[in-house]
């Protein structure tokens, strides 16, 4: 098999870094030279939004928050004590009513690195039943005054159910988009003959949040527009496969599906929400169940201002090199992998969103455990056939606006019992939300669908705060667990570690496993080569127990530039969920205390 030349593809990783990752989420109303704001000094509360929490009794779903409490000074700055993370929890059933005195559900003081899990079923009290939204303010409590470093990974939802578990990060609310305003959202969903999707609406205002729900299919053509008008702190729901607002939470986990529903969506799609100008804004999870069984696993969209595109560019060089202006990453590509008693597959859904130009182009390459790439697109190899050929173009997919396609590992030319990661150098810039992961389990017919991770440019900006201590790499996953009964395993992690490191630098990480009770093991991994991807199993890192604690997990690196996403195993359930992680200082020189725009 044909392999990129190592000069071409250093020159790739390095062309890509001058992009971020981060600029079509936060600033693309403004012009590309645009600086950051200086990262205001002092504290101050910050939000974060979960738009769909689930307690029923009667449908058997169970709801958690997950805190991680990371924020704190240094690089073991958790060690003493002295650092950490003020809570508040509000929680709204789906017509808008808060739940607790004066509001708030539930307010907390966690240490710092100290992980915290709270029962919804404590929260909402006696109700059998109850879905809505919730919010959650923090506020750090460390020895030198700051906000909060990274949203993204201060609170999480676990989901669970007899058949199944999922989580997902709340997503963040910073000062700077608490204005009414137009935003755009938008992500891919998966095919609707095979899966059924519902998406949650959720408005944590004050005020109305309206506009409107657009469905599109594969080539972006409109399947249906649903208008909103959410009142304050309201829910609702989305049946995507019927493309109809549903009924109750009810009718549509326990309703017969519908044979004739619309098929425009039959081989994937995108969902997109544009509220009206002069409206709040609102959040959604869409929640993804494989037709026929009852696990489900849960994604998000991301927010960005709305704006007209600029013309397509052809994004080759004279001699035919794709010119990347971003390079996106996962570290969680499977062929056919056997990895602690069961087999895992990988798909990517990508998509094109509402692309800066008015096509996105994506080019992407596959690296294994020692740093060679192993696939590429081009004269090495032909883009699975799951990708349309009108969505080809020069060897590279062309996505237009609402646009999307399968990335289907199975169909590539990779061989059985691989592992590795997937680089996807795309032009011009875009969000790393739009690009889905999907892992199967082919024993358990189970599946958990997680995310893409920001380009090299934003982890060089993550770096730069001085209360990170100069780490190259510090990188969190919460909701871990590992534990036995009788020497079989119910709980284990998958570990997936990718060196992205533009420098050739071979990285030689530790893991940090936290309890509840603080630091309880750290492990070194040994080396991760330049540009590799390498995979472990938790129950085979630790020799020693830990117990069955709820588990906060960190990667760090004195040097190199890594990501790191987790795989959660439950052999009791017989199902999986996906933790993409995320670096420890990823918003804190985007979302500060300062409110301007």
């Amino acid at each position: 098999m044909k392999t990129i030349e190592r000069r071409s593809f250093l020159s790739l990783v390095s062309n890509a870094a001058i992009g971020s990752a981060l600029f079509p989420a936060f600033s693309l109303a403004h012009q590309y030279s645009q600086q950051l704001k200086p990262v205001s000094d002092g504290t101050c509360w910050l939000d974060v939004c979960a738009p769909f929490i689930i307690q029923d009794s009667a449908l058997g779903i169970d709801s958690e928050i997950v805190l991680t409490a990371d924020n704190f000074v240094g690089a073991t700055g958790y060690a003493d004590g002295a650092d950490a993370t003020e809570y508040q929890i509000y929680l709204y059933d789906f017509e808008g009513n808060p739940l607790g005195e004066n509001g708030v559900a539930r307010g907390l003081i966690a240490q710092a690195m100290r992980t915290t899990v709270i029962s919804v079923a404590e929260l909402v009290g006696p109700r059998k039943s109850f879905w809505g939204g919730m919010k959650v303010r923090l506020r750090p409590k460390t020895r030198t005054p700051s906000h909060a470093s990274d949203l993204f990974s201060s609170a999480f939802v676990r989901w669970k159910s007899r058949d199944s578990f999922t989580n997902v990060h709340a997503n963040p609310d910073p000062l700077q988009w608490q204005r009414a305003d137009s935003f755009f959202y938008s992500m891919p969903f998966p095919p609707l003959d095979d899966y059924d999707c519902l998406y949650s609406l959720f408005n944590p205002y004050a005020e109305r949040s309206a506009g409107a729900l657009t469905l599109y299919d594969q080539f972006g053509a409109t399947i249906k527009e649903l208008a909103y008008d959410l009142k304050p702190h309201s829910s609702m729901l989305v049946d995507l496969r019927n493309a109809e607002y549903a009924r109750s939470l009810d009718d549509t986990f326990n309703g017969k599906r519908k044979v004739d529903a619309n098929r425009s969506g039959k081989h994937g799609g995108t969902i997109a929400v544009t509220n009206r100008q002069g409206s709040v804004k609102n959040f959604g999870y869409m929640l993804i169940r494989h037709a026929g069984t009852s696990r489900f696993s849960i994604e998000h969209p991301i927010h960005q201002p709305p704006y007209n595109p600029t013309p397509a560019k052809v994004p080759f060089d004279t001699a035919g090199r794709f010119k990347a202006q971003n390079i996106l990453y996962t570290p969680l590509v499977f062929r056919s992998k056997k990895i602690g008693g069961i087999t895992l597959d990988s798909r990517f859904h990508l998509s094109s969103g509402a692309p800066v130009e008015e096509a996105l182009w994506l080019n992407p390459f596959i690296t294994d455990a020692d740093g060679k790439v192993v696939w590429q697109t081009g004269d090495g190899s032909k883009l699975p056939a799951s990708i349309p050929e009108r969505q080809i173009e020069r060897g590279a997919i062309k996505l237009r606006g609402q646009q999307s396609c399968i990335f289907d590992c199975a169909r590539a030319d990779l061989p059985k019992g691989f592992s590795g990661g997937l680089s996807l150098a795309i032009s011009p810039l875009s969000n790393h939300t739009l690009m889905k992961v999907e892992v199967t389990v082919s024993e358990w017919n189970a599946r958990a669908f997680t995310h893409f991770r920001p380009g090299l440019a934003a982890a060089r900006l993550y770096q730069k705060p001085s209360s990170r201590a100069g780490l190259g790499t510090d990188y969190i996953v919460a909701g871990a667990c590992l534990s036995a009964h009788e020497n079989a395993m119910v709980r284990d992690e998958i570990i997936a570690v990718i060196n992205i490191d533009d420098k050739s630098i071979a990285g030689n990480p530790t893991l940090e496993v936290f309890t509840s009770s603080g630091l309880a093991a750290r492990v070194r991994l040994g080396e991760v080569p330049a540009y590799s991807c390498r995979h472990y199993l938790l129950s085979a890192l630790l020799s020693g127990k830990i117990g069955a604690h709820d588990l906060s997990l960190r990667l760090v690196d004195d040097k190199a530039t890594l990501l790191m996403s987790v795989l959660h195993l439950d052999y009791a359930r017989r199902d999986i969920a996906a933790d993409h992680g995320s670096d420890r200082f990823s918003t804190f020189s985007e979302f500060t205390c300062d409110p301007r725009a």
